[in-house]
Protein backbone atom coordinates (compact mmCIF):
# COMPACT_ATOMS: atom_id res chain seq x y z
CA UNK A 1 0.00 0.00 0.00
CA UNK A 2 3.13 2.55 0.74
CA UNK A 3 4.21 1.68 -2.19
CA UNK A 4 1.52 2.46 -4.41
CA UNK A 5 1.29 6.07 -2.41
CA UNK A 6 4.55 6.40 -3.59
CA UNK A 7 4.29 5.42 -7.15
CA UNK A 8 1.44 8.22 -7.33
CA UNK A 9 4.04 10.90 -5.36
CA UNK A 10 6.63 10.48 -7.80
CA UNK A 11 3.99 10.17 -10.81
CA UNK A 12 2.39 13.69 -9.84
CA UNK A 13 5.61 15.52 -9.50
CA UNK A 14 7.19 13.74 -12.41
CA UNK A 15 4.90 14.50 -14.86
CA UNK A 16 4.90 18.16 -14.22
CA UNK A 17 8.40 18.03 -13.78
CA UNK A 18 9.07 16.27 -17.60
CA UNK A 19 6.33 18.78 -18.78
CA UNK A 20 8.42 21.97 -17.78
CA UNK A 21 11.26 20.30 -18.54
CA UNK A 22 9.81 19.57 -22.25
CA UNK A 23 8.91 23.40 -22.39
CA UNK A 24 12.22 24.52 -21.86
CA UNK A 25 13.32 22.09 -24.82
CA UNK A 26 11.45 23.64 -27.24
CA UNK A 27 10.50 26.92 -26.62
CA UNK A 28 12.52 29.18 -29.22
CA UNK A 29 12.96 26.21 -31.30
CA UNK A 30 11.65 26.32 -35.30
CA UNK A 31 9.89 23.20 -34.97
CA UNK A 32 9.60 22.87 -38.61
CA UNK A 33 13.40 22.88 -38.99
CA UNK A 34 13.32 19.94 -36.38
CA UNK A 35 11.09 18.21 -38.48
CA UNK A 36 13.08 18.70 -41.52
CA UNK A 37 16.13 17.29 -39.84
CA UNK A 38 14.97 14.44 -38.67
CA UNK A 39 13.41 13.94 -42.19
CA UNK A 40 17.00 13.72 -43.66
CA UNK A 41 17.85 11.12 -41.07
CA UNK A 42 20.30 8.22 -42.62
CA UNK A 43 18.13 5.47 -41.85
CA UNK A 44 21.11 3.06 -41.83
CA UNK A 45 23.03 4.64 -39.42
CA UNK A 46 19.86 4.94 -37.20
CA UNK A 47 19.74 1.17 -37.06
CA UNK A 48 23.50 0.87 -36.49
CA UNK A 49 22.55 2.78 -33.79
CA UNK A 50 19.89 0.66 -32.09
CA UNK A 51 22.32 -2.27 -32.60
CA UNK A 52 24.74 -0.75 -30.42
CA UNK A 53 22.08 -0.27 -27.76
CA UNK A 54 21.70 -4.31 -28.11
CA UNK A 55 25.38 -4.67 -27.33
CA UNK A 56 25.14 -2.25 -24.34
CA UNK A 57 22.33 -4.46 -22.78
CA UNK A 58 24.56 -7.71 -23.44
CA UNK A 59 27.43 -6.09 -21.50
CA UNK A 60 25.41 -4.69 -18.68
CA UNK A 61 23.81 -8.22 -18.44
CA UNK A 62 26.79 -9.75 -18.25
CA UNK A 63 28.00 -7.56 -15.91
CA UNK A 64 24.85 -8.51 -13.74
CA UNK A 65 25.30 -12.04 -13.61
CA UNK A 66 28.79 -12.39 -12.67
CA UNK A 67 27.37 -9.74 -9.64
CA UNK A 68 24.93 -12.45 -9.02
CA UNK A 69 27.02 -14.94 -9.00
CA UNK A 70 24.17 -17.68 -9.71
CA UNK A 71 25.61 -19.77 -12.26
CA UNK A 72 22.07 -21.76 -12.74
CA UNK A 73 21.00 -18.58 -14.27
CA UNK A 74 21.96 -18.50 -17.62
CA UNK A 75 22.76 -15.29 -19.75
CA UNK A 76 19.98 -15.05 -21.61
CA UNK A 77 17.46 -15.06 -18.16
CA UNK A 78 19.35 -12.39 -17.17
CA UNK A 79 19.31 -10.39 -20.49
CA UNK A 80 15.41 -10.95 -20.75
CA UNK A 81 15.40 -9.13 -17.23
CA UNK A 82 17.53 -6.69 -17.96
CA UNK A 83 15.47 -5.05 -20.96
CA UNK A 84 12.55 -6.32 -18.96
CA UNK A 85 13.45 -3.73 -16.09
CA UNK A 86 14.07 -1.01 -18.46
CA UNK A 87 10.99 -1.46 -20.37
CA UNK A 88 9.38 -1.09 -16.82
CA UNK A 89 10.88 1.85 -16.09
CA UNK A 90 10.16 3.20 -19.69
CA UNK A 91 6.31 3.45 -18.91
CA UNK A 92 5.97 3.77 -14.82
CA UNK A 93 7.24 5.98 -13.03
CA UNK A 94 9.75 5.66 -9.39
CA UNK A 95 12.04 2.98 -11.16
CA UNK A 96 9.91 0.19 -10.85
CA UNK A 97 12.30 -1.88 -13.16
CA UNK A 98 14.65 -1.87 -11.00
CA UNK A 99 12.76 -3.65 -8.21
CA UNK A 100 11.12 -5.77 -10.43
CA UNK A 101 15.00 -7.13 -11.59
CA UNK A 102 15.21 -7.93 -7.88
CA UNK A 103 12.10 -9.48 -7.47
CA UNK A 104 12.96 -11.81 -10.42
CA UNK A 105 16.19 -13.04 -9.69
CA UNK A 106 15.29 -14.21 -6.16
CA UNK A 107 12.73 -16.19 -7.82
CA UNK A 108 15.09 -17.72 -11.05
CA UNK A 109 17.81 -17.96 -8.63
CA UNK A 110 16.29 -18.92 -5.10
CA UNK A 111 18.05 -16.66 -3.31
CA UNK A 112 16.90 -14.50 -0.73
CA UNK A 113 15.17 -11.13 -1.96
CA UNK A 114 17.37 -8.54 -0.08
CA UNK A 115 20.44 -10.66 -1.38
CA UNK A 116 19.10 -10.33 -4.70
CA UNK A 117 18.18 -6.23 -4.37
CA UNK A 118 21.83 -6.37 -3.33
CA UNK A 119 23.25 -7.44 -6.59
CA UNK A 120 20.98 -4.83 -8.30
CA UNK A 121 22.37 -2.16 -6.47
CA UNK A 122 26.10 -2.79 -6.95
CA UNK A 123 25.11 -3.27 -10.65
CA UNK A 124 23.89 0.21 -10.84
CA UNK A 125 26.42 1.44 -8.64
CA UNK A 126 29.20 0.48 -11.35
CA UNK A 127 26.87 2.59 -14.09
CA UNK A 128 26.94 5.10 -11.58
CA UNK A 129 30.93 4.99 -11.03
CA UNK A 130 31.16 4.69 -14.89
CA UNK A 131 29.29 7.73 -15.86
CA UNK A 132 30.67 9.83 -13.03
CA UNK A 133 33.83 9.26 -14.57
CA UNK A 134 32.97 9.95 -17.84
CA UNK A 135 31.39 13.38 -16.84
CA UNK A 136 34.59 14.49 -15.36
CA UNK A 137 36.40 13.49 -19.44
CA UNK A 138 33.67 15.72 -20.53
CA UNK A 139 34.83 18.77 -18.47
CA UNK A 140 38.05 19.40 -20.51
CA UNK A 141 35.46 19.79 -23.51
CA UNK A 142 33.25 22.75 -21.74
CA UNK A 143 35.34 23.85 -18.54
CA UNK A 144 33.53 27.47 -18.47
CA UNK A 145 30.38 25.85 -17.74
CA UNK A 146 29.99 26.14 -13.99
CA UNK A 147 26.82 24.06 -13.58
CA UNK A 148 28.68 20.98 -15.26
CA UNK A 149 31.74 21.34 -12.43
CA UNK A 150 28.74 21.89 -9.77
CA UNK A 151 27.15 18.61 -11.73
CA UNK A 152 30.46 16.33 -11.77
CA UNK A 153 31.04 17.41 -8.28
CA UNK A 154 27.63 15.92 -6.96
CA UNK A 155 28.15 13.00 -9.03
CA UNK A 156 31.43 12.51 -6.97
CA UNK A 157 29.63 13.33 -3.70
CA UNK A 158 27.02 10.58 -4.42
CA UNK A 159 29.72 8.00 -5.61
CA UNK A 160 31.54 8.52 -1.93
CA UNK A 161 28.00 8.38 -0.33
CA UNK A 162 28.01 4.72 -2.01
CA UNK A 163 31.67 4.14 -0.76
CA UNK A 164 30.75 4.92 2.82
CA UNK A 165 27.88 2.39 2.31
CA UNK A 166 29.24 0.09 1.77
CA UNK A 167 31.48 0.42 4.55
CA UNK A 168 29.08 0.79 6.84
CA UNK A 169 27.87 -2.23 5.89
CA UNK A 170 30.60 -4.36 6.16
CA UNK A 171 30.37 -2.82 9.78
CA UNK A 172 26.92 -3.97 10.57
CA UNK A 173 27.93 -7.39 9.61
CA UNK A 174 30.92 -7.37 10.87
CA UNK A 175 29.26 -6.16 14.77
CA UNK A 176 26.13 -8.17 14.15
CA UNK A 177 25.57 -11.39 16.10
CA UNK A 178 25.87 -14.40 13.44
CA UNK A 179 23.16 -16.02 14.90
CA UNK A 180 20.60 -13.33 15.74
CA UNK A 181 17.64 -13.69 13.46
CA UNK A 182 15.93 -10.37 12.10
CA UNK A 183 11.83 -10.48 12.56
CA UNK A 184 9.59 -8.95 10.11
CA UNK A 185 10.07 -9.07 6.36
CA UNK A 186 11.18 -5.40 5.90
CA UNK A 187 13.82 -6.27 8.56
CA UNK A 188 14.88 -9.04 6.86
CA UNK A 189 15.15 -7.40 3.35
CA UNK A 190 17.27 -5.28 4.85
CA UNK A 191 19.81 -7.28 7.08
CA UNK A 192 19.97 -9.65 3.31
CA UNK A 193 20.74 -6.16 1.44
CA UNK A 194 23.37 -5.26 3.47
CA UNK A 195 25.24 -8.69 4.18
CA UNK A 196 25.63 -8.66 0.34
CA UNK A 197 26.48 -5.00 -0.18
CA UNK A 198 29.22 -6.19 2.95
CA UNK A 199 30.88 -9.40 0.89
CA UNK A 200 34.29 -8.59 -0.40
CA UNK A 201 34.31 -7.88 -3.74
CA UNK A 202 37.93 -9.01 -5.09
CA UNK A 203 40.53 -6.81 -6.94
CA UNK A 204 39.63 -8.97 -10.29
CA UNK A 205 36.00 -8.98 -9.99
CA UNK A 206 36.10 -5.29 -9.54
CA UNK A 207 38.62 -5.03 -12.83
CA UNK A 208 36.14 -7.31 -14.55
CA UNK A 209 33.13 -4.99 -13.89
CA UNK A 210 34.28 -2.11 -14.71
CA UNK A 211 36.16 -3.22 -17.94
CA UNK A 212 32.37 -4.29 -18.44
CA UNK A 213 30.38 -1.42 -17.57
CA UNK A 214 33.21 0.81 -19.17
CA UNK A 215 32.23 -1.08 -22.77
CA UNK A 216 28.61 -1.16 -22.16
CA UNK A 217 29.09 3.27 -21.87
CA UNK A 218 31.31 3.59 -24.28
CA UNK A 219 28.88 1.63 -27.24
CA UNK A 220 26.30 3.69 -25.71
CA UNK A 221 28.57 7.05 -27.17
CA UNK A 222 29.05 4.90 -29.89
CA UNK A 223 25.28 4.85 -30.24
CA UNK A 224 25.10 8.41 -29.98
CA UNK A 225 27.69 9.04 -32.53
CA UNK A 226 26.07 7.45 -34.91
CA UNK A 227 23.00 9.32 -34.80
CA UNK A 228 24.70 12.60 -34.71
CA UNK A 229 26.29 10.74 -37.92
CA UNK A 230 22.57 10.04 -39.83
CA UNK A 231 22.22 13.82 -38.81
CA UNK A 232 25.34 15.64 -40.35
CA UNK A 233 26.18 16.52 -36.97
CA UNK A 234 29.85 16.64 -36.04
CA UNK A 235 30.37 15.61 -32.39
CA UNK A 236 34.22 14.06 -31.01
CA UNK A 237 34.40 11.16 -29.26
CA UNK A 238 34.70 13.85 -25.92
CA UNK A 239 31.19 15.33 -26.90
CA UNK A 240 29.63 11.91 -27.13
CA UNK A 241 30.99 10.65 -24.17
CA UNK A 242 30.11 13.76 -22.21
CA UNK A 243 26.69 13.87 -23.77
CA UNK A 244 26.05 10.05 -22.93
CA UNK A 245 27.07 10.85 -18.94
CA UNK A 246 24.76 14.06 -18.82
CA UNK A 247 21.73 12.08 -20.53
CA UNK A 248 22.14 9.16 -17.85
CA UNK A 249 22.89 10.63 -14.86
CA UNK A 250 20.24 13.23 -15.44
CA UNK A 251 17.37 10.07 -16.04
CA UNK A 252 17.79 9.53 -12.41
CA UNK A 253 15.49 13.01 -12.16
CA UNK A 254 12.23 12.24 -11.32
CA UNK A 255 9.87 12.72 -14.72
CA UNK A 256 7.21 11.43 -16.52
CA UNK A 257 7.19 8.13 -18.15
CA UNK A 258 9.73 7.64 -20.90
CA UNK A 259 12.07 10.47 -19.52
CA UNK A 260 9.59 12.78 -22.06
CA UNK A 261 10.89 16.27 -21.03
CA UNK A 262 13.87 15.72 -19.29
CA UNK A 263 15.22 13.85 -21.82
CA UNK A 264 14.72 16.57 -24.48
CA UNK A 265 15.88 19.17 -22.28
CA UNK A 266 19.13 17.66 -20.98
CA UNK A 267 20.04 16.60 -24.74
CA UNK A 268 19.46 20.06 -26.34
CA UNK A 269 21.35 21.73 -22.93
CA UNK A 270 24.19 19.56 -23.12
CA UNK A 271 25.07 19.97 -27.07
CA UNK A 272 24.60 23.31 -26.28
CA UNK A 273 27.68 23.47 -24.45
CA UNK A 274 29.61 21.77 -27.74
CA UNK A 275 28.66 23.98 -29.93
CA UNK A 276 25.19 22.78 -31.60
CA UNK A 277 22.30 24.89 -32.36
CA UNK A 278 19.02 24.48 -30.28
CA UNK A 279 16.90 22.48 -34.11
CA UNK A 280 19.67 20.29 -34.78
CA UNK A 281 20.26 19.26 -31.04
CA UNK A 282 16.47 18.62 -30.64
CA UNK A 283 16.70 16.62 -33.48
CA UNK A 284 19.47 14.56 -32.39
CA UNK A 285 18.11 14.14 -28.82
CA UNK A 286 14.22 13.33 -29.89
CA UNK A 287 15.64 10.27 -32.73
CA UNK A 288 18.50 9.27 -30.12
CA UNK A 289 15.29 8.49 -27.70
CA UNK A 290 13.34 6.73 -30.00
CA UNK A 291 16.14 4.79 -31.32
CA UNK A 292 16.75 3.13 -27.53
CA UNK A 293 13.31 3.76 -26.22
CA UNK A 294 11.09 2.66 -28.84
CA UNK A 295 12.98 -0.76 -29.21
CA UNK A 296 14.02 -1.50 -25.58
CA UNK A 297 10.03 -0.93 -24.72
CA UNK A 298 8.66 -3.39 -27.30
CA UNK A 299 11.01 -5.93 -26.79
CA UNK A 300 10.75 -5.79 -23.22
CA UNK A 301 7.04 -6.02 -23.22
CA UNK A 302 7.09 -8.67 -25.72
CA UNK A 303 9.57 -10.66 -23.06
CA UNK A 304 7.28 -9.54 -19.93
CA UNK A 305 3.81 -11.04 -22.03
CA UNK A 306 5.42 -14.20 -22.97
CA UNK A 307 6.96 -14.87 -19.97
CA UNK A 308 3.56 -14.11 -18.47
CA UNK A 309 2.03 -16.44 -21.11
CA UNK A 310 4.15 -19.31 -20.24
CA UNK A 311 3.63 -19.04 -16.52
CA UNK A 312 -0.44 -19.37 -17.47
CA UNK A 313 0.14 -22.14 -19.69
CA UNK A 314 1.40 -23.98 -16.89
CA UNK A 315 -0.12 -23.20 -14.17
CA UNK A 316 -3.54 -24.48 -16.06
CA UNK A 317 -1.23 -27.85 -17.22
CA UNK A 318 -0.67 -27.73 -13.14
CA UNK A 319 -4.38 -27.53 -12.26
CA UNK A 320 -4.83 -30.13 -14.86
CA UNK A 321 -3.08 -32.64 -13.66
CA UNK A 322 -3.98 -31.96 -10.29
CA UNK A 323 -0.98 -30.16 -8.95
CA UNK A 324 -0.21 -27.04 -9.18
CA UNK A 325 2.94 -25.98 -10.28
CA UNK A 326 5.60 -24.15 -7.34
CA UNK A 327 5.35 -20.57 -6.67
CA UNK A 328 8.82 -19.82 -7.81
CA UNK A 329 8.52 -21.44 -10.67
CA UNK A 330 5.48 -19.36 -11.51
CA UNK A 331 6.72 -16.42 -10.70
CA UNK A 332 10.58 -16.33 -12.03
Amino acid sequence: MASGRVRILVALVGVPVGLVFLWLALRDADLSAVWDTLRAANAALVALAVAAFGVVYVLQSTRWRRIAGTPAVGIFRFAEMTVSGVAVNNVLPGRIGDFLRARWLSLAARIPAGRAFGTVVLDRAFDLVVLVGLLVVGIAAVASSQWLVELAAAGAVVVLGFGVALVLSRTYVGRRQRDRRERGLLRRLVRDTVERLAEPLGRRHLVVWLALSLGAWTMWALAALLVARSLDLELSVTDALFVTAVLNLGSAVPSSPGYVGTYEWLGVASLGLVGIDREPALAFTILLHAAWYVPTTIVGAVALGTRAVVQLRASRRGEHDGQGAPADELQA
